[in-house]
């Protein structure tokens, strides 16, 4: 009878918390990567199983603003800093949090071989790339290297 009631609760619960998550695609209106991947990979992902699995629903940021929503998501470190475009967040829909997240595009594969690793590490109850808080940006380059030396900074 217990293996009974397992099976029951396993293909009941599993699949409603698979479909629970979205793909956010936080997409630049110039973005040229953005543009990019909306023109090779969205009609596409659309359809495919991985798709269906994990909805896209894009994000789209209008020079510095996002949606209000999202905004009091970041503030309330349900979402971390987005530093830039496009970024795809993978999206507990239930819990209303960020699970994990890809960062930039170059290719459509490239894409796809990351995003599956990073479903698989979700399920595994990792996050990948999260970004924790919104605690700013760090300079890098020979800039964070002056500060670091203390010889020159902000």
């Amino acid at each position: 009878m217990n293996k009974i009631i397992c099976i029951i609760v396993f293909f009941v619960l599993l699949p409603s918390q698979v479909l629970a998550n979205e793909l956010l695609v936080v997409s630049g209106e110039n973005s040229k990567n953005s543009k990019k991947w909306k023109k090779e990979v969205l009609q596409e992902y659309i359809q495919s199983e991985m798709g269906k699995k994990n909805p896209a629903k894009i994000v789209s940021i209008e020079g510095d603003k996002f949606p209000k929503w999202f905004m009091k998501a970041m503030e309330e470190e349900r979402i971390g800093q987005i530093l830039g475009t496009p970024t795809f967040i993978i999206w507990d829909s239930v819990n209303k949090k960020e699970l994990g997240r890809l960062e930039g595009f170059t290719q459509k594969s490239k894409f796809y071989t990351e995003l599956r690793e990073a479903l698989l590490q979700i399920s595994q109850g990792l996050h990948p790339g999260r970004r924790e808080g919104s605690g700013g940006h760090q300079p890098e380059g020979s800039e964070a290297k002056q500060q670091k030396e203390g010889s020159g900074g902000y």
